[in-house]
């Protein structure tokens, strides 16, 4: 039975998942830094390396990825209905679909052609609309200069180029940033990546998300509780949900909270 009322999500609120976190977060590099807590430790535990860009296989993510949520899939469909979170940290929590990962791009000046990349999850039905691309730091890496293009596919199938024109130097572990994609269209799939600037030592990834929720922290020690008419958004089967986090300081933070995910 779909939603039809208000009373509905209260019905389905009694008996809903709660799928209860706490995530420590590694220190972002300086307020206004985007970082994941894919590879944080605590609960759930600490996700699974992504595979290299020249795996050829298991890029994509789904519940049952190590690190994921893990909320399981209702008789009818799931929903995001009430998100509780509070963080050591001021910022902003945000909770996601990891669709699709890769890693060990390398600090070398050249193009990274991901081999047989494949389509988004099937969860996906259209065509990675509304998708974004992040460059995420599974290592820390060194200081850099230049550029760094994307080359994709956007959901109608157009081949795109998305262009970060300043690159973050020295990103620490866990660091992410995001790719200005070229239009309104998503992405359906990444073909690959041109470092045109100098890094002077490590590795770093890509990883194409869709965003469900967020929720805004004020300042230490601080919680917020987002209701139904703030977070209510369907879940697709399967969803592989993660949290990042939009810093406010270079401090390392924690995040703990409740996501009740009802089937309605």
């Amino acid at each position: 039975m779909a939603i039809a009322t208000v009373s509905d999500i209260a019905t389905a609120l009694s008996a809903a998942q709660r799928m209860r976190f706490i995530k420590n977060i590694t220190a972002p590099k300086a307020a206004g830094a985007f970082q994941s807590a894919w590879l944080g430790t605590g609960i759930p535990g600490a996700g699974a390396a992504p595979p290299a860009y020249t795996a050829g296989s298991g890029y994509t993510c789904d519940r049952t990825t190590v690190g994921a949520l893990g909320q399981a899939n209702g008789a009818t469909k799931n929903w995001l209905a009430r998100l509780q979170a509070a963080m050591t940290q001021p910022g902003v929590l945000f909770i996601a679909d990891r669709l699709w990962n890769c890693a060990g791009m390398g600090f070398a000046a050249t193009t990274y052609t991901v081999t047989t990349p494949g389509a988004l999850p099937a969860r996906i039905v259209d065509a990675g609309l509304g998708c974004e691309l992040w460059v995420e730091q599974n290592v820390a890496a060194g200081s850099v200069t230049g550029t760094l293009t994307a080359n994709y596919l956007d959901s109608a199938a157009g081949a795109k180029a998305g262009v970060i024109v300043t690159l973050v130097t020295s990103p620490v572990i866990g660091q992410m940033q995001p790719v200005p994609l070229a239009d309104n269209l998503g992405i359906s799939q990444l073909v690959s990546v041109v470092n045109g600037g100098s890094w002077t030592s490590g590795t770093w990834g890509m990883t194409i998300l869709k965003n469900y929720a967020q929720i805004e922290i004020p300042g230490i020690g601080y919680g917020q509780t987002q209701d139904w008419s703030k977070v209510l958004t369907e879940i697709p089967a399967n969803a592989c949900l993660f949290f990042y986090f939009l810093a406010n300081n270079a401090t390392a933070p924690v995040a703990l909270g409740t996501a009740w995910i009802i089937d309605k």
